[in-house]
């Protein structure tokens, strides 16, 4: 018997011990009989039937890693994902379904049969292709639906986060107002204001993270704008809040253009921040913009430790930047800013069609590269 035929023949006694499996993993002890075989008949159907229908060597390759041509609609191993996600299983728990449901079909059809053929050992093959196929669609699935509800939960802690934030800074700029409080006082009120004003800035990175990566990228409002006056004002800014740092700037060329001014106020301001955070104490932050024929050419240089190849290719990813760290620099003081700023630098800058790139030399520090074109698509008729 053809292994396709035996999975629809002995379709009960597979289905009894994914079930069983499935009832021995801890979110579904209590679960109904429906609820442990969810979807695993309808996923066993479709590797049957794809186990009878002709394919090339090729498309064996692609179903074993993953790969297979994507078909309209969900597919059973898609929807068993969201019905495990709902039910609480982690991914470890998914992933351990599917090598159940392997061991089960292919010990039950060996019990039957003695498997020696060249054409049983190509249904075995073609099993385990298909198997990894199921496997990669369901992870895929759950991992999405695993991002996008961190996603929403990040971008709803940002707005929650806001309004008792902007009540704080509200009620320390009326402190600043009243010239009949002690100096001591309006200093520790000048201090929660400027604290109030950092953590809106992380606050707003956050709000950018998590809506990227639920919608389309940043969304940006082009209007003619002038790239120096933004550029002096980050700077007088982080002056304000680092009184014993040098800045050193340098401009050039036509620095009026077309893009978001408050959006490249904030990258200008995340790529100091930056600067200043990882360079050494007494040395100065150089900045450089420039107007060229066809793009702006802005520039940030810092004396820091070098940047491996390593942390190179992480930069701009926060979250991969985080799972490599060591666990010791992970928690308590140790433990530096998330490098939210970073990617959302290049997402406003890939918002503008712009790029952005990073060298680290012993001799010239770090520098930030933004190049910005003149144009972007999203450019408003008639400004």
């Amino acid at each position: 018997m053809k292994l396709s035929a035996f999975i629809l023949e002995k379709m009960e006694p597979i289905l009894k011990e994914w079930e069983e499996f499935a009832a021995s993993l801890a979110p579904l002890e209590d679960a109904t009989r429906v609820e442990l075989r969810d979807h695993a008949s309808a996923v066993l159907r479709v590797i049957a039937k794809d186990l009878d229908t002709p394919q090339s060597e090729h498309q064996g390759i692609a179903k074993s890693k993953g790969l297979a041509v994507a078909l309209a609609g969900d597919t059973a191993a898609q929807l068993h994902a969201e019905e495990r996600v709902a039910a609480g299983f982690s991914g470890e728990h998914v992933m351990a379904e599917f090598r159940a449901l392997r061991s089960s079909v292919l010990r039950l059809w060996a019990q039957h049969k003695q498997i020696t053929s060249p054409g049983d050992i190509e249904d075995m093959i073609r099993f385990n292709e298909a198997i990894d196929q199921a496997q990669t669609e369901s992870m895929a699935r759950y991992a999405k639906m695993l991002r996008e509800a961190q996603n929403l939960f990040l971008a709803i802690l940002g707005h929650d986060v806001r309004t008792p934030l902007g009540a704080v800074s509200m009620g320390a700029q009326v402190l600043l107002m009243d010239q009949t409080l002690p100096s001591k006082a309006l200093k520790v009120g000048l201090r929660i204001l400027n604290s109030s004003k950092r953590m809106d800035a992380i606050v707003r990175d956050l709000l950018d993270f998590s809506t990227t990566h639920l919608g389309e990228g940043i969304p940006i409002d082009p209007r003619t704008v002038n790239l120096l006056e933004i550029c002096q004002h980050t700077i007088d800014e982080a002056k304000t809040f680092n009184p014993d740092r040098k800045f050193e700037l340098s401009a050039g060329g036509d620095l009026v253009g077309t893009w978001d001014g408050q959006r490249m106020a904030q990258a200008f301001s995340n790529l100091i921040s930056n600067a200043i955070q990882h360079s050494t104490p007494d040395s100065p932050i150089s900045v450089s913009i420039m107007g060229l024929a066809g793009e702006v050419v802005y520039e940030v240089n810092n004396q820091a430790e070098i940047f491996s190849q390593t942390k190179l290719r992480t930069l701009f990813d926060p979250i991969k930047r985080f799972a490599i760290r060591p666990a010791s620099e992970r928690v308590g003081a140790r433990m530096q800013n998330l490098g939210l700023g970073l990617y959302v630098v290049k997402e406003i800058v890939s918002a503008h069609d712009g790029e952005i790139s990073v060298s680290s030399h012993e001799d010239a520090g770090v520098t930030f590269t933004v190049r910005l074109p003149r144009q972007t698509p999203l450019r408003r008729s008639g400004d």
